[in-house]
């Protein structure tokens, strides 16, 4: 009986050494590869532009096998060493996570994916994307046939097309995860589905396990409901800023460092211009020449109050002199405790919001766009 019990024990044992040796490794074959290597690159996933490490593996007859050994979740971009990040023969990307293996097929563009739980489900996921995912590498094909026949319409309907297809995949995220809430990797595609009022984020969120929101990928369901947060406030916000509605009144420092009230300047005539800009935003500063010449021609007919965000105070003061801005400036910190970029719901810089003489928001304008200033120049004339 000892013996037996000795021989079944080194029976076992390669066994448990070729599981072992599977954790934090990815292999498999890809059809068709254009070459015999791959370059790796393994990245942190709050920041992918640069990798933290680049390693070229042979991959004979498309063949290769390379193990990950960080100790948190990292992205990672496999492609052909001579193709940059993939733009000519397409990439592979993935969620690492410690301790999972994955066994990766298909084509160095298309990846099927199997291998422990998280990338068995990432598996299944893309399975009912795929369909989407195929019209949308069709719609491509097409979107550059109409722009180089130089066909407008057909561009623009394809525009809208590919925004549905979109759509239907964020629904499928929503699907898999409700179906598969106690999946690590539902933790991965949950910043799919945060849109734009961050509703359907929170909930999901809230069907996860501890085990997967404390887990491995913790970093992401944190970032995700921030995320999620963030937009949920900013829709609340929206509702309160709509056309005709009374603009929120707030108090905050100008360059002076004294209080500038905004219903300060209501009730007298004029119509005010709330500018949210920065220093920082390419747009804001390169719209300031008109925005001087619309102050100028309309004197004595509005008022723009400009609040800055992002910046440093220093850097907020100095750009006013440098600018030579001779309209009203408040200071705005962007804390926990002000800021208006919260209240009025800004989603891009500039935000110029048009109040009616009276403190009614008239209209909000986002971005950079020739048609505040015709619009402007139309409400003076009235």
């Amino acid at each position: 009986m000892k013996k037996a019990i000795i021989y079944l024990a080194v029976a076992v044992l390669p066994l448990l050494s070729a599981s072992c040796a599977k954790k934090n490794t990815f292999s498999g074959r890809f059809e068709g590869l254009a070459g015999d290597s791959l370059l790796v690159e393994v990245l942190d996933i709050n920041d992918m532009r640069e990798p933290l490490s680049s390693t070229v593996i042979p991959a004979p007859g498309g063949k290769f096998s390379f193990p990950v050994n960080d100790t948190v979740v990292r992205g990672v971009l496999v492609y052909l060493p001579d193709d940059t990040r993939g733009r000519k023969y397409g990439t592979t990307s993935f969620i690492y996570v410690p301790g999972e293996y994955a066994r990766i097929s298909g084509t160095l563009d298309r990846p099927v994916f199997d291998g422990s739980a998280y990338y068995r489900d990432k598996g299944i996921y893309d399975d009912m994307c795929r369909p989407y995912v195929d019209k949308i590498d069709a719609l491509g094909e097409e979107y550059k046939a109409a722009v180089s026949a130089s066909n407008q319409a057909k561009a623009d309907s394809l525009t809208e097309e590919y925004s549905r297809l979109s759509d239907s995949i964020d629904e499928v995220a929503k699907d898999f995860i409700r179906s598969h809430p106690s999946s690590p990797y539902s933790a991965t595609i949950i910043s799919k589905t945060v849109g734009e009022d961050g509703k359907d984020a929170l909930e999901l969120i809230s069907l996860l396990p501890d085990k997967v929101k404390n887990g491995p990928l913790k970093p992401i369901v944190d970032q995700t409901e921030q995320s999620a947060r963030r937009a949920f406030e900013r829709a609340e916000a929206s509702k309160k800023v709509q056309d005709s509605m009374a603009a929120p009144d707030f108090t905050l420092k100008n360059e002076k460092g004294a209080d500038f009230t905004l219903s300060s300047i209501f009730n007298q005539g004029k119509y005010i211009i709330l500018d949210f800009w920065g220093e920082w935003c390419y747009w804001c500063k390169k719209g300031i020449p008109d925005m001087k010449q619309l102050y100028k021609d309309a004197k004595g007919k509005i008022e723009i109050l400009s609040i800055d965000c992002r910046d440093t105070e220093e850097v907020w003061k100095k750009a006013i002199k440098e600018h030579d801005l001779p309209w009203l400036h408040v200071y705005n910190p962007g804390d926990d405790k002000v800021d208006l970029a919260k209240t009025y719901a800004i989603q891009g810089y500039p935000t110029k919001i048009i109040l009616n003489p009276d403190g009614t928001i008239n209209k909000t304008v986002v971005g950079e766009d020739p048609e505040f200033y015709s619009y402007v120049r139309s409400l003076i004339k009235k």
